[in-house]
């Protein structure tokens, strides 16, 4: 019987067949690990005439994590002359996951490339060269806000630790992209990556980078942030007052926690100057904490930011809040108040703990009363470590004496003797390595982790760098049974 289908009909019916089984062909090869192809295939495929066989070829090497000669030489070789940019990304990503620091002049060119994509994954690869943690928002999209920290990206709060030497051309190659490439997402990156590597010698180049958009400026402040360096503080000041709402209070919050000093009485003048006039739905709106945006009234970001640096020269302004109607100024107030640790309010804090609904204003009550002398209240704090307000507590307890948290190295919470393992590893001395110890020979496998990882954090904190000659750990033999 003669089909009666159109023969238009019958082309676009074999041309989507086609187009299924290119997709499915496609997902098979996708679907090929990189360890069942030879090395040898794989460099014969980043030179084929097909550009996706390439890209393929370029990602799968980097996926092996194998120092090889051949192969790094084969990626920057395609980093420097291939003709399509997405082979050039696909190997500087490569690049930075084998990390061979023999090919960073190539690393650091691609940041010239004439490709803005290939420029912003140029600078996320040179992170990836120190670290790899939570880095795909150095080339991505803002995707949310953190609920403790507000001004932190959910995403993008990974910073290498202090002992890690970043090479000083990285820094230098990246601040000056931040400064003047030609692509506002390159700048970005290149801002993001500063933040993350601790790029304290680009301060200068930052700065510069603060005559741009408010964007940009948010960006800029909150790699001050991460840098963690007083010196960007006379960059601050100068966005006390700035017209954006976001800008002002990064600005500001950004001083606090840099602890700059001479900020204090800039921050005091636009504390006196009250709230801006706005609209009783944009209050609303703006207060609404750990929801998209916390954005404070101009005179309470200013009280935040002092509320995090210790200063006589606040008291005042911290007095004035400590019964406040709001819950923000309430807690700001007694945490400015608990870091001057001043004994004279024991008595006022300990009557308003009885009687604030607020938890996270009593959580920051019982904070004071440890800072001021009454070491039972950091059990309260300690006890938060299992629950949602874990992450005030421990704020909290990376500005506690290490001595008052040995005890509870070895508490039966799981939650709680890990969340303290991990903060005397930020905090701790040669002395708090001594407490541990024992928890390395004595405890579970997770929590003799939890503790080696501390150790060595402050082992190589004290030393200035990590010791690969460290001896092993031992736990003791158990005895046989007889």
């Amino acid at each position: 019987m003669p089909s009666t289908m159109r023969p238009s009909v019958r082309v676009l019916t074999l041309a989507a067949v086609l187009m299924m089984l290119a997709a499915a062909f496609m997902v098979l090869t996708a679907s090929v690990p990189a360890e069942t192809e030879s090395l040898e295939t794989l460099l014969a495929y980043l030179k084929s005439p097909t550009v996706n066989t390439r890209r393929d070829a370029a990602k799968k090497l980097g996926e092996r994590r194998v120092r090889n000669q051949l192969a790094v030489e084969a990626l920057t070789a395609a980093v420097t002359k291939d003709s399509d940019s997405g082979v050039r990304e696909d190997a500087l990503t490569s690049l930075g996951q084998i990390k061979d620091f023999s090919v960073l002049p190539d690393m650091l060119g691609a940041l010239k490339d004439v490709q803005p994509g290939v420029r912003g994954v140029a600078a996320r690869s040179l992170v990836a060269l120190y670290t790899e943690h939570d880095i795909d928002f150095i080339t991505n999209r803002r995707s949310g806000w953190n609920l403790f920290n507000p001004l932190l990206d959910t995403s993008d709060h990974e910073i290498v630790e202090p002992f890690i030497l970043v090479d000083p051309q990285v820094i230098a190659a990246l601040g000056e992209a931040a400064r003047s490439d030609n692509d506002r997402d390159v700048r970005i990156s290149a801002i993001r990556s500063l933040g993350v590597l601790r790029g304290a010698t680009a301060i200068p180049q930052l700065a510069d980078a603060l005559t741009a958009d408010q964007d940009i400026r948010v960006e800029v402040l909150r790699a001050f942030i991460k840098i963690g360096d007083p010196a960007a503080g006379p960059h601050l000041v100068p966005f006390f007052p700035d017209s954006n709402q976001t800008v002002r209070t990064q600005a500001m919050v950004a001083a606090g926690l840099l602890k700059y000093r001479p900020a204090v009485e800039p921050l005091i003048a636009i504390y006196r100057l009250g709230p801006e006039k706005k609209s009783t739905m944009k209050l609303v709106t703006d207060k609404v904490k750990g929801r998209f945006t916390y954005l404070p009234p101009r005179d309470e970001a200013a009280l935040w930011a002092l509320s995090l640096m210790p200063d006589d020269r606040a008291e005042q302004v911290f007095v004035e809040n400590m019964s406040s109607h709001d819950g923000d100024r309430r807690q700001h107030a007694i945490e400015g108040l608990a870091r001057l640790a001043k004994t004279e309010y024991l008595d006022k804090v300990s009557q308003l703990i009885l009687k604030d609904k607020d938890a996270d204003v009593r959580l920051a009550d019982h904070w004071a009363l440890y800072k001021m002398g009454s070491t039972p209240h950091i059990m309260y704090i300690i006890r938060k470590l299992d629950t949602d307000q874990a992450p005030q507590a421990r704020g909290y307890l990376l500005e506690s004496n290490p001595v008052d948290l040995y005890s509870h190295v070895n508490s039966s919470n799981k939650a709680i003797r890990q969340g303290v393992i991990e903060v005397l590893g930020r905090i701790g001395d040669a002395e708090t390595v001594k407490e541990l110890e024992p928890v390395v020979r004595t405890s579970s496998s997770s929590t003799a982790d939890a503790a080696t990882l501390a150790i060595k954090r402050i082992e190589w904190r004290m030393a200035g760098r990590p010791r690969a000659s460290d001896d092993v750990l031992q736990r003791p033999r158990r005895a046989a049974n007889p």
